[in-house]
């Protein structure tokens, strides 16, 4: 009855736009009226939908109607997403992305780019990914889009959490749920309580999880969420999946399943991402219970959504799941065939995290021994310095002991000879000396960043131990925790870095100002990166220093590496260190 009444209205108000559409003249308000039809269609019909943007979007480009262009295929974006069709969506929004921003909607232009975002998230381009959710973050703070930072928050945590950099994704979930909180989202603040869960799962905190998830749960029921309570209670079975405990799994598999029967067509979506996480724990809850044909039927059906929406993890593990079943029921040709898809597309879901650390690696032994032949070069060149000293001081030695046999004959030949010892005894002290002054220097220097690095951790440690004590402190605590948490890192950032950049200067005070001169476009954060490589410092040692994580130094890198212009094969220490 409830969805006959929604039917009614939508109905009326369809009727309406199209009677306003058969009197308005204005072609491009027309184009307009077109994109507010399709959306009106979008519960109830959405091929209908679809038709009447694409008449939109055929008028708008026949006047060359910006607004219009965008506004129609963002919204064929959208009905593409409910489609289950991320890649033609991607497209569409993409389209709209130029029109929005010429026409100066920034808003829209952030909001459609957060979402491709999130496409890209869900098939696993972490790269692209994090440079928009950067992008929009900006964006929204430059301009206020205060409704759009609490889904950044959350987004950019998801991808944190995926490359499992845990310390921020919680710090970005903390954030989104406070806001999200403020401003009365209980929708979204459960979708972000949800997402705090699975850390604490995967954090080996597997009953809190369970805990976090059934509260989640209740608060999805209020509203019939159930596409989102399918989710809670997938997530649920496969921790009980992890364990073992296949009964209690197979339980909370049937109630996602019974939710996913319960979904409207009128969900949003995209639905696909939810089916196929669900299916493939069926596929695997099945195999373990040696059912292999249910188990063949759910990884099917998985890898169906997955291959049309590009969602590598779940190609993978369904992929292995088939192998083992074929190889179980000695099918070695199947078991064959999927074992190399698993294979592929395990590899290009890990691929880039792998790419990071294999070049990490690359670059640390390359770093290595760059430094290396820079430690001898300068040893010889000192040397060289040295004996060339020598040479001219033993020239005016013996000058002035052939005047002095010329002058006293015999007579001083025994004070002449004295004189050259002890010459030779202060020339070795003197090398001895500048030996030890410039050991000790090396010493000091390690000695000091060694001290850092560890003072740092220490840092890291107590601001970890606060946000632990901030999740389970009362509201009223947080947020001074959070401040403290906040002061700690800015005093110790500014301190570590007033001290490092005093000795660095010391040592290497051209090279400020090559960098400068060379990449005025340098934000003060990326010359940190710079001043650390110089010095052969290791990602985990930067980390320690900035309080940022190793994979946000590697992206740091990666980014850096794009501003100064580097080819993938060229080293970038390499390049720092001839500036």
């Amino acid at each position: 009855m409830f969805m006959t009444l929604i039917s009614a209205a939508q109905n009326v108000k369809t009727d309406s736009l199209k009677g306003i559409l058969g009197t308005l003249q204005e072609q491009d308000k027309k184009s307009l009226l077109y994109a507010e039809i399709a959306k009106s269609f979008r519960q109830s019909n959405l091929d209908s939908a679809i038709f009447y943007a694409n008449k939109g979007y055929g008028l708008a480009k026949q006047q060359s109607d910006k607004l219009g262009i965008a506004e129609n295929v963002a919204a064929l974006g959208d009905f593409y997403v409910i489609k289950d069709q991320l890649e033609e969506a991607k497209l569409y929004y993409s389209e709209s992305l130029e029109y929005f921003k010429s026409e100066g909607k920034l808003f829209d232009y952030t909001q459609i780019s957060m979402i491709i975002g999130n496409i890209n998230l869900a098939q696993t381009n972490y790269i692209e990914a994090l440079e928009i959710y950067h992008q929009c973050l900006d964006l929204s703070k430059e301009n206020e889009f205060n409704t759009l930072l609490p889904h950044l928050f959350n987004n950019l945590a998801n991808l944190y959490f995926e490359i499992e950099d845990y310390d921020d994704a919680q710090l970005n979930y903390t954030e989104a749920y406070k806001i999200f909180n403020e401003i009365g989202d209980s929708y979204n603040a459960a979708i972000t309580l949800s997402n705090i869960s699975s850390i604490k799962n995967t954090l080996g905190h597997p009953e809190e999880a369970i805990t976090g998830y059934l509260d989640v749960i209740r608060v999805f029921s209020v509203d019939e969420n159930w596409p989102d309570m399918a989710r809670a209670y997938n997530l649920i079975a496969q921790i009980y999946l992890e364990e073992k405990n296949y009964k209690k799994a197979n339980d909370y598999l049937d109630l996602a399943l019974n939710m996913l029967k319960n979904t409207d067509s009128d969900y949003s979506g995209p639905l696909s991402i939810y089916q196929a996480d669900i299916y493939t724990t069926a596929a695997k809850l099945s195999y373990y219970d040696q059912d292999y044909n249910r188990s063949k039927s759910y990884a099917h059906r998985a890898m169906k959504l997955s291959y049309a929406n590009s969602y590598k993890k779940n190609i993978y593990e369904n992929a292995l799941v088939l192998s083992k079943i074929y190889d179980n029921t000695k099918q070695l040709d199947s078991a064959l065939a999927y074992n190399k898809i698993y294979i592929k597309y395990n590899e290009e879901y890990k691929d880039e995290n792998n790419l990071k650390r294999i070049t990490q690696l690359k670059m640390q032994y390359e770093f290595n021994e760059i430094l290396k032949k820079k430690e001898i070069d300068e040893i010889r060149k000192q040397a060289e310095y040295e004996r060339k000293e020598l040479t001219y001081v033993g020239i005016i030695v013996v000058a002035f002991l052939v005047l002095i046999i010329t002058v006293l004959l015999f007579l001083n030949q025994r004070a002449k000879t004295v004189k050259i010892s002890l010459k030779k005894e202060n020339l070795e002290l003197e090398k001895e000396k500048l030996n030890q002054e410039i050991e000790y220097k090396k010493k000091e220097l390690a000695s000091n960043m060694m001290y850092l690095v560890e003072k740092n951790e220490f840092l890291t440690k107590i601001a970890r131990e606060l946000v632990d004590l901030k999740l389970t402190s009362k509201k009223d605590n947080q947020n001074v925790i959070q401040k403290l948490i906040n002061e700690l890192k800015l005093n110790s950032n500014n301190k570590v870095w007033d001290e490092f950049e005093l000795r660095f200067k010391e040592v290497h005070s051209d090279f400020y100002d090559a960098l400068s001169q060379a990449f005025p476009d340098l934000s003060p954060n990326e010359i940190k990166i710079c001043a650390f490589l110089r010095l052969n410092m290791s990602t985990k040692e930067i980390s320690s220093i900035t309080h940022q994580s190793v994979k946000s130094i590697n992206m740091a890198r990666f980014r850096l590496r794009k501003k100064l212009d580097i080819d993938r094969d060229e080293n970038l220490i390499a390049f720092l260190t001839q500036l």
